[in-house]
């Protein structure tokens, strides 16, 4: 039989490595501090790490646009050429508020040690293994080898691009009026800027699962998928939903923590268009 273990973070929660976005917070509280203005976030809760990554789209392009605009269009000194030295300023400040973000991201998960961590399971040897975590537990503390091991949003210690965001969307406005005229501004090049970190702190997931199309297609054969770790949360919905559809019929163990958690397990694989049939529940003490 083939089996499919679906990890999240909540496995190295579980392993007691610190990998919760409140230790995020305490490792890069000072530049994160300088940025929290321009979320609807709460950085320093204990809450689960997709809700950082949900908190990511609630940005507010608005209030940094509001921080750098210094223009006044009904001065007689207003010149047209101020509105592209508001686009330069905000295009660096937008950068610098993405730098920021995700190269503290990459020292604070680079700094995690895995080798602290100590079994806890003991896993099927012919298994395969999707991961959301970045680090490699599996491979370090289980010796997995890492042929079967697909680190869907990158791998820290292997040079690779670490993906993480939220999967919101914005509403834009239309380029053209409803009479066919363009509704562009002088400022609406500036305005693009100031939105940039939105976009940029989207998870790609659509592009993500096209770049590992040939795994999910090899999952077809897999009968097993066992979860353990991960919220099933909205942002990472898509990739189950890959996974049900390559997987039709096929029976589904998950993990939970508390009776909420298993009830919002339950409802989001049925949301992956798995029947309720084909899901069992489990707790964390009957690993």
């Amino acid at each position: 039989m083939t089996m499919l273990y679906i990890i999240g973070n909540g496995f190295d929660l579980w392993h007691d490595l610190p990998t919760n976005y409140s230790q995020f917070y305490e490792f890069a509280q000072d530049a994160l501090d300088e940025l929290e203005s321009y979320f609807n976030i709460d950085i320093t809760t204990s809450a689960p790490w997709c809700d950082f990554e949900n908190c990511l789209g609630t940005y507010d392009w608005n209030l940094l646009y509001e921080d750098h605009d210094h223009t006044d269009v009904t001065a007689e000194s207003f010149r047209p050429s101020e509105a592209y030295g508001l686009e330069d300023e905000l295009t660096m400040q937008a950068d610098e508020l993405v730098q920021t973000i995700e190269e503290k991201f990459h020292q604070w998960i680079d700094g995690i040690d895995v080798s602290i961590a100590r079994k806890k399971i003991k896993f099927n040897i012919d298994a395969r293994y999707l991961t959301f975590n970045y680090t490699s537990t599996l491979q370090v503390v289980y010796g997995i080898d890492n042929d079967n091991v697909l680190h869907l949003h990158g791998r820290s210690d292997s040079m690779d691009q670490l993906v993480f965001g939220h999967c919101k969307t914005m509403a834009e406005e239309s380029e053209l009026d409803e009479n066919g005229d363009s509704n562009r501004t002088m400022f609406s090049d500036a305005e693009g800027a100031a939105k940039y970190p939105f976009y940029a702190l989207q998870k790609p997931s659509d592009k993500i699962i096209a770049k590992n199309r040939e795994y999910f297609e090899s999952l077809v054969g897999v009968k097993e998928i066992v979860v353990i770790g991960h919220s099933l949360n909205d942002v990472d919905l898509p990739y189950f939903q890959e996974v049900a559809e390559k997987t039709m019929g096929c029976r589904w163990l998950v993990y939970y923590y508390s009776k909420s958690e298993e009830k919002d397990h339950i409802r989001q694989l049925i949301k992956c268009g798995i029947s309720k049939e084909n899901i069992r529940t489990c707790t964390y003490a009957d690993l």
